[in-house]
């Protein structure tokens, strides 16, 4: 069974992004409450399950009904940023491939394996490409980048090594509440820091 996918760049993944968030967080206060977003703007429900990722190397899931997103419980009580992240990767499908996720019939992680025999590895590869750039984008919205690396620097860098940012780095995850590696995807992607690809 093959799905259509729609092949969106980054970009138009970013303008997406910046659509959901004039909607639902228009003032842009950081870090962004995706939580809140999600529970009482969107009416999801994040449901904690036991082992998710122990068991089935699932962080979280959005279900076809697009009422629920389970999350690992571990991840959930230990690790906010993390959550946070899957939160909005979820978020992502919701927004991005909400009809698409009807068809499917998730309800259960168990269900949610069998995603995988529904779709092939490149249609897969494009779903979670894109979720994660939704919540890469959503969580370090481009404009508030670039407001607080010139409050700190006083200019936007281009093309730099990520040792340039250095001084700043720890301000960044602070203010975004996200890992350090989303800062630096989104450095590269916006051209700010060298990709090493």
């Amino acid at each position: 069974m093959s799905f259509p996918i729609k092949h969106l760049t980054y970009q138009k993944i970013g303008q997406i992004a910046d659509e959901f968030l004039a909607k639902y967080h228009p003032k842009l206060l950081l870090p962004i409450p995706i939580e809140e977003i999600a529970e009482n703007k969107l009416n999801l429900k994040i449901l904690e399950e036991m082992d998710l990722k122990k068991n089935y190397d699932v962080d979280g899931f959005l279900t076809s009904d697009l009422e629920n997103i389970f999350i690992d419980f571990n991840l959930y009580m230990n690790f906010e940023n993390r959550t946070k992240f899957t939160i909005a990767h979820e978020l992502g499908h919701f927004v991005l491939h909400g009809e698409l996720f009807k068809k499917l019939s998730i309800n259960s992680v168990e269900t949610l394996n069998t995603l995988t025999s529904k779709i092939t590895d490149e249609e897969y590869s494009w779903l979670e490409y894109q979720a994660y750039s939704f919540a890469s984008q959503v969580l370090v919205p481009k404009k508030a980048l670039f407001e607080e690396i010139v409050k700190r620097l006083g200019k936007i860098p281009q093309l730099e090594t990520p040792e340039v940012l250095a001084t700043i780095a720890q301000d960044l995850l602070d203010v975004f509440q996200v890992s350090g590696e989303v800062i630096l995807r989104r450095l590269q992607k916006e051209g700010i820091v060298k990709s090493n690809s």
